[in-house]
């Protein structure tokens, strides 16, 4: 049947509108009886309420707003993109239109709540936006949101879906132990201070857990740069440093960086360095050799982060922080010891 209603819904249920609506909205306030038979009716009609329907029902808007950071070199940006994919996805399912803005480093607080306020929206998406005025300003004004990825501090009143980074460096750093390498150095930024800190704190463990020592020349706090890893490999040749047998990097970025600049030098990937990093993301699989990372579904980061807004959304329950896993993805990146 086309152009069917929800009054048409109705009508064919023998129940108000009200009911029908709340069948649709999975809410409380109907029978079993009710729900089942308004349920089947909307089955073999094929009934999809149109967005317009369900704006007035409701009074929501039905679209999320995600605030994204763009960096200026594109292969910081491939692993946000992997989580906008996981927020389509979600969104589409969940009947959400989806807007975006933009911000860089010259952005402005003023401005960006001036840009919300001018838009209509339910919710928003934090991606990688770690500034703490901007998310006080919106627990302020109790505007529904989630910090995706953002690297923000953890406390009892922030929603947070975020990849479990210690995680992943103490596992990053324990293969590379566990391969046979003593040696390991570190190569990860130093900003944003919570990924610093837990990204730090996985490899200097997993190296105590191993007995290993950790030499402070090869552990690289660098800029969140494209050239900074290289940079500071750079700096080890050319100080005439012992460079370690292996690098643990806190992303594919500076992994990328850091394998061009070892062959500029004359290094060979595995056989004088081996190397992994942390986040899967497109790039890590087609340089030479493929990357050896620890890969996170990140798809899976930005479709959480769309489920949690919808719970809060819809006043419903939802977990304050959700970690994302990481699992080891080996290529070819690594040399074996022993």
């Amino acid at each position: 049947m086309a152009n069917l209603t929800i009054r048409d819904i109705a009508r064919l249920a023998g129940v108000s509108t009200t009911a029908v609506s709340f069948v649709l909205n999975d809410k409380p306030g109907v029978s079993d009886e009710t729900r089942i038979r308004v349920k089947e009716i909307i089955a073999s009609t094929g009934f999809t309420p149109n967005v317009h329907t369900r704006r007035l029902n409701l009074g929501r808007s039905f679209t999320i707003h995600v605030v994204l950071y763009w960096h200026t070199h594109p292969i910081f940006n491939q692993f946000a993109l992997e989580i906008m994919y996981g927020i389509f996805a979600s969104c589409k399912k969940l009947g959400y239109s989806v807007m975006f803005t933009f911000i860089d480093r010259s952005w402005d607080v003023t401005q960006l709540m001036e840009s919300i306020h001018s838009k209509d929206c339910d919710g928003l998406i934090l991606s990688q936006v770690e500034d703490p005025s901007f998310i006080s300003l919106l627990q302020q004004e109790s505007i529904p949101f989630v910090c995706v990825d953002s690297h923000v501090k953890k406390n009892s009143s922030l929603p947070l879906v975020e990849v479990d980074y210690y995680q992943a460096s103490y596992d990053a750093t324990l293969y590379l132990a566990n391969m046979g390498h003593t040696d390991i150095g570190y190569i990860g930024s130093s900003t944003p201070h919570e990924l610093h800190e837990a990204t730090f704190n996985g490899y200097i463990d997993a190296m105590r857990d191993k007995g290993l020592a950790c030499n402070p020349a090869w552990i690289g706090g660098i800029e969140f740069s494209a050239s900074a890893a290289g940079d500071f490999f750079n700096s080890l040749v050319d100080g005439r440093f012992h460079v370690p047998s292996a690098f643990f990097c806190t992303g594919d970025a500076f992994s990328v960086d850091l394998l061009h600049a070892a062959k500029a030098h004359g290094y060979n990937i595995p056989e004088d360095l081996s190397i992994v990093s942390v986040d899967n993301i497109l790039v890590s699989r087609y340089v030479d050799p493929p990357l050896t990372t620890m890969s996170f579904d990140k798809e899976a980061l930005g479709a959480k982060a769309v489920d949690v807004l919808h719970s809060m959304i819809n006043g419903e329950d939802f977990p304050m922080t959700t970690l994302i896993k990481p699992v080891i993805l080996e290529r070819s990146s690594v040399k074996k010891l022993n």
